[in-house]
């Protein structure tokens, strides 16, 4: 293991070095974090080989995020230009993430209720299709736009995350603001998560 971990930490050294610029270097960064974060998942999961493909795997969504970061960072004239955007644009996810939570708490309940009396309903034959199909569609929906906000979240922490991690931020303030945000992000992240586990335990997806 010790042995995958220091091949891995080479790599990303020597991609950081070879770049010419910084966009290479900020794109060859991502990359060779995501190739090791994935390289020692992939070798608890599958040993030698799952360590190799999870360095690939990693290695192309570091480099995505890398490029993604860097091309957003030269719309703005000054770093802390673009960190106060970074910080707004996570501040609304959030908020829109916990109305959504917030609001899947009550539809969950409803939906737990709605399935119990459809499955009184089938045992003595009063179900019809159509009432069963219509109930199923609103499930499916509330799985969609969970999944749909649950990427927008996991894809918002990693960009911040990957900010903290390699940018060199001046402003203290801004920082802990970083900090402060994917940390609450994360918490709606599990709550989406449980969300979307609790949608595919439903009654009504066994009918």
């Amino acid at each position: 293991m010790r042995k995958v971990m220091l091949v891995m930490l080479v790599a990303v050294m020597a991609l950081s070095g070879a770049c010419a610029t910084k966009s290479q270097e900020t794109v060859a960064t991502g990359a060779g974090v995501g190739a090791v974060v994935g390289g020692v998942i992939g070798y608890l999961v599958g040993g030698r080989s799952g360590a190799a493909i999870g360095a690939a795997l990693g290695a192309g969504a570091g480099a995505l995020v890398g490029n993604e970061v860097d091309n957003e960072q030269k719309k703005y004239a000054t770093q802390e230009q673009w960190l106060d955007s970074q910080i707004t644009q996570t501040e609304n996810l959030n908020q829109r993430a916990l109305a959504h939570n917030q609001a899947m708490e009550k539809k969950l309940a409803e939906m737990r209720f709605g399935g119990k009396r459809m499955q009184a309903m089938a045992k003595q034959n009063k179900l019809q299709a159509s009432q069963l199909a219509q109930e199923k569609a609103k499930v499916e929906a509330e799985q969609a736009s969970t999944k749909e906000l649950m990427a927008e979240v996991t894809k918002e922490i990693e960009q911040t995350q990957y900010i903290l991690g390699n940018k060199k931020i001046e402003s203290d303030k801004q920082k802990q603001e970083l900090l402060a945000s994917v940390k609450t992000l994360q918490e709606r992240q599990r709550e989406l998560e449980s969300q979307l586990n609790v949608l595919a335990q439903l009654p009504i997806n066994t009918m």
